[in-house]
């Protein structure tokens, strides 16, 4: 039997076009759902995963997955592989910021669109990041399943003309409009049912995938989408690679994990674990060997905080942070700790952190004041 040559398995593709597709919309308009129907590949972060997403139902962190296409003929002389990798962000209002952090590593944007429901809030911010984050733009009208069968193309048909209106004074007012079920029957749905109209969606990301410029120039700057340890291997940090470029044997710095560099400590003991942290960024503290500076926001979910010090921080300082931070040695059994050296340490006056500030509990925003 002959082998079909036009799958991905089965060409010798000598080359790997990767395009990032953004999948944003409003919370509940299917977004999970959709990357999970067009994916082949699901990454550790994928398809809400994590404990917390489950228990509350919605996106609460980026999810990468992808599938894999041959490479169009627009795209350049073949035989070689199309990589849609799709970046799932949250839908819900108070997770903006990650929205926002998906937006900016997408090349492509697929705007989800509850057809029952048309344009949201959601879907107007996730718009407006799209129109400053990528060039081309795909509306997806998700659930017709739960239109009636015999109203559902008219009710698509008005939801498209409704979507052009919305779009004519943007720059994506020629995007292509595509109507899916990514599940249906909904989330209770057993996982054999088949989707609706996701060939035809696939169809038309290859049509409208293009050559993403990169940047391989420039020292090499990655962003840190997720961290996580994986037994028998040691920690995994996975992300998006925002300049320069990088080899297998290369070191890489990791100045997120420092303790204390030359203008940055961390605090602790000074808020309580369940502090919100971002209300006092920005507010001025003092160390007990003189350096100034600033709270520059959480580290960790612990209640520490990172410092900044904007005239450095002082070499004898730096020494006294490392010899607070060394542990004592553990005695194993039948030994004895060296008596000299743990009370070297215990000796060392830890630095203290002086933080004065007045709190307006009558003011409607209960700001933090200095004076």
């Amino acid at each position: 039997m002959a082998a079909d040559s036009s799958s991905p398995s089965a060409s010798s593709a000598s080359r790997c076009l990767n395009v990032n597709v953004g999948v944003l919309g409003h919370i509940d308009s299917g977004k999970t759902a959709l990357a999970r129907a067009l994916s082949t590949v699901a990454s550790t972060a994928a398809f809400d995963r994590a404990p917390q997403s489950r228990a509350r139902g919605i996106t609460l962190d980026l999810g990468f997955s992808c599938l894999s296409t041959p490479l169009p003929p627009h795209l350049g002389p073949g035989p070689g592989l199309l990589q849609l990798t799709l970046v799932d962000c949250p839908g819900h209002a108070s997770l903006i910021r990650t929205i926002i952090g998906g937006a900016q590593i997408i090349d492509l944007m697929m705007l989800v669109i509850d057809v029952t429901k048309g344009m949201q809030t959601q879907s107007a911010e996730c718009l407006v990041i799209g129109q400053i984050a990528c060039q081309k733009m795909i509306v997806v009208l998700n659930k017709i399943d739960l239109l009636p069968e015999s109203k559902r193309q008219a009710a698509i048909e008005k939801m498209t003309k409704k979507m052009q209106k919305t779009l004519e004074n943007t720059k994506f007012h020629e995007c292509p409009i595509v109507s899916v079920s990514a599940k249906p029957g909904g989330p209770e749905a057993p996982e054999t049912v088949v989707p609706v109209g996701v060939s035809e969606l696939i169809e038309v990301l290859k049509a409208e995938a293009y050559l993403p410029k990169r940047d391989p120039s420039g020292p090499f700057l990655m962003a840190i989408d997720h961290c996580f340890s994986i037994k028998g291997q040691g920690t995994v940090m996975t992300g998006t690679i925002l300049s320069g470029s990088v080899s297998v044997g290369d070191n890489v710095e990791i100045p997120a994990l420092k303790l204390c560099d030359d203008y940055s400590v961390i605090g602790r003991s000074l808020f309580k674990k369940e502090t919100n942290i971002q209300i006092f960024v920005g507010l001025k503290v003092k160390l007990s060997t003189g350096e100034e500076g600033l709270i520059e926001g959480g580290f960790g979910q612990s209640g520490k905080f990172k410092i900044r010090i904007p005239d450095g921080v002082k070499p004898e300082t730096k020494a006294l942070l490392t010899t607070i931070s060394k542990k004592k040695p553990k005695a194993g059994k039948g030994d004895t700790p060296k008596e000299d050296e743990s009370n070297r340490v215990d000796s060392v006056q830890p630095v203290h952190i002086t933080l004065l500030f007045k709190r307006y509990v009558f003011d409607s925003q209960k700001k933090m004041i200095q004076s």
